[in-house]
């Protein structure tokens, strides 16, 4: 008699996680941008550790503030789109490579500054007071569990 074997079958995780586009209506350094967030709230955002993106002839920084709120319970994290900053590890020799100094999280959306992620998964951005006349409204954006920008958030987190 034969033994029939059996697979456990791993379902892919399909899930998808909700954050929030930020585009500055006129470009302010950051440090002048979070103090005036920080002071419409109860809760106080800092400069984090930033996230590193290593490519093959660039390292890339892009800088992260988080802040927890106490009353919801909930850590929102502002992530820049664009890299602060952009260290060469070695000269390309390649006449057409597609790596350059200058990296975005969101290609589709380089017209945002901030990603907005947040710790609860059902995602309320209504709760950050922002400036009125510096920041256009929150767009929410999903992404699913395929992307490189997802993964890179549940790392951070």
């Amino acid at each position: 008699m034969k033994i029939k074997k059996q697979f456990l079958k791993l379902e892919e995780d399909l899930t998808e996680i909700s954050i929030g586009l930020i585009r500055l209506i006129k470009p302010i350094p950051e440090y002048e941008l979070f103090f005036m967030i920080n002071r419409a709230n109860d809760f106080q955002f800092s400069r984090t550790a930033d996230i590193k993106i290593e490519g093959q002839y660039f390292d890339y920084y892009f800088s992260r503030y988080q802040a927890y709120d106490r009353l919801s319970k909930n850590c929102f994290t502002f992530i820049s789109n664009k890299s602060i900053l952009s260290v060469e590890k070695k000269t390309q020799n390649e006449l057409f490579s597609n790596e350059s100094n200058i990296k975005f999280l969101l290609n589709v959306h380089q017209d945002a500054d901030y990603i907005l992620t947040n710790s609860d998964m059902f995602a309320d951005f209504s709760l950050i007071l922002l400036p009125e006349n510096f920041i256009f409204q929150i767009q929410e954006y999903s992404l699913s569990s395929d992307e490189e920008l997802y993964q890179l958030i549940q790392y951070y987190e």
